[in-house]
């Protein structure tokens, strides 16, 4: 029998570090008053109090509970740096849910073992190479992560069932994603279109660099890059978008929301699903440390509205993540 309840937790105090919010967590497993085996303590350092965090540490304990292992989670992390340091002393495992936490957890060069969750490629690239030299010497230092960005190439196969008349795909790349245009450039011609791959940096005036592609193409795909290419093009490429009538496909709800036709995104809930399991996995095996992850979860949704004004007809979501599946 399953039973799922909400832990009551409450935030203890909270601490501006740098230009993040640090916040603790604490509960505990109501399992180990029948377990007499050792728990493996779970200490949770979350980067803000958004709900799209606290869903990523309520979802990995929901999900943890039903597992055979015991775990704790009674590390109280308060946003006091001397807090923080008692509680992961005691941890077994560490996980730092946004970039923000990551970055305050990692600077203390830590042994345990650290999931890093609910963070970018480039962020995590920034921070490997501020304290490790090299995203490679950060994971064989023990420091996983669970990447957020889900691979282009989702996206690309989603446009061709939304568009299967396109031949021409746009993709935007910036200079975390600028060394990866030719894989991206085969996944396009892979799926049967002919890449228009244009680069932007943040000295560039984004209508004049992006116009030119997105007059050309049946559909645009942004690849998601730094948050300062991404805030900074993310408006003109849906503006440009509407005046030509080319659908956007997103990496982010808010694309969506904003105009976007459709969206290839991890969620919190799949976060959450990809967390517990590694957890499981370096609890139960000891391996899986030291790995950069691809998400292994993804979500999708459409903008219907964009899709009547585009004259594109919708089928249902399950279709595509049959398919997206394969």
């Amino acid at each position: 029998m399953n039973i799922f309840y909400k832990w009551p937790f409450r935030f203890i105090s909270t601490r501006y570090l740098g230009a993040w919010f640090l916040l603790c967590i604490t509960f505990t497993n109501p399992l180990l008053a029948a377990s007499s085996e050792r728990p493996r303590k779970i200490a949770f350092v979350i980067s803000k109090a958004s709900p799209a965090h606290q869903q990523v540490v309520t979802g990995t304990e929901e999900k943890l509970l039903g597992q055979s292992s015991v775990y704790s989670f009674d590390g109280m992390l308060q946003g006091a740096n001397r807090k923080i340091d008692q509680a992961i002393e005691t941890a077994d495992i560490i996980v730092t849910v946004g970039a923000g936490a990551t970055e305050a957890v990692v600077s203390k060069g830590l042994s345990q073992p650290v999931i890093a969750a609910l963070i970018t490629d480039s962020a995590f690239s920034a921070i490997a190479e501020k304290y490790y030299a090299s995203r490679q010497q950060a994971l064989d230092s023990g420091l996983s992560v669970i990447y957020l960005d889900q691979p282009v190439k989702r996206s690309i196969e989603l446009s061709k069932m939304l568009m299967p008349s396109a031949s021409n795909v746009g993709l935007m790349l910036g200079p975390a994603s600028l060394p990866r245009l030719e894989e991206f450039g085969r996944h396009v011609s892979n799926a049967g279109m002919n890449p228009i791959l244009v680069a932007v940096n943040a000295r560039d005036n984004p209508i004049k660099v992006l116009e030119p592609a997105i007059k050309r193409a049946d559909v645009f795909i942004p690849v998601p890059d730094s948050r300062l290419i991404n805030i900074s093009t993310a408006k003109w490429i849906l503006q440009l978008s509407y005046r030509y009538k080319v659908p956007v496909v997103g990496y982010s709800r808010a694309y969506l929301k904003a105009g976007a036709l459709a969206a290839v995104y991890t969620s919190p809930e799949n976060v959450a699903q990809q967390v517990s399991e590694l957890v499981a996995e370096v609890v139960n095996s000891e391996e899986g440390t030291g790995l950069a992850h691809m998400p292994a979860y993804f979500s999708v949704e459409f903008n219907t509205n964009v899709a009547e004004h585009l004259g594109i007809d919708l089928k249902d979501t399950e279709f595509y993540l049959e398919r997206l599946n394969d």
